[in-house]
């Protein structure tokens, strides 16, 4: 049986675990798992940036109290 090159752990409401391994190949198969591995930084970049505007959405932004200071 081939050795998987990522492992995800996953259970619902908690963290998400990946593990990456990338066994000692050489050629065309390097390649491919150099690409796969890449593909999986970049889908870990897309759920950081959702995480990121989801975190900004429900940021409230500080109000200020404003007084009125009567001039004479």
């Amino acid at each position: 049986m081939a050795e998987r090159v990522f492992e995800v752990e996953r259970e619902p409401g908690e963290e998400v675990v990946i593990r990456i391994r990338l066994p000692k190949l050489s050629g065309a198969a390097r390649g491919h798992l150099k690409s796969a591995r890449k593909e999986g930084l970049l889908a870990l970049r897309s759920l950081i940036d959702a995480a990121i505007e989801r975190a900004e959405r429900t940021e409230k932004p500080r109000e200020r109290k404003r007084e009125k200071v009567k001039v004479e």
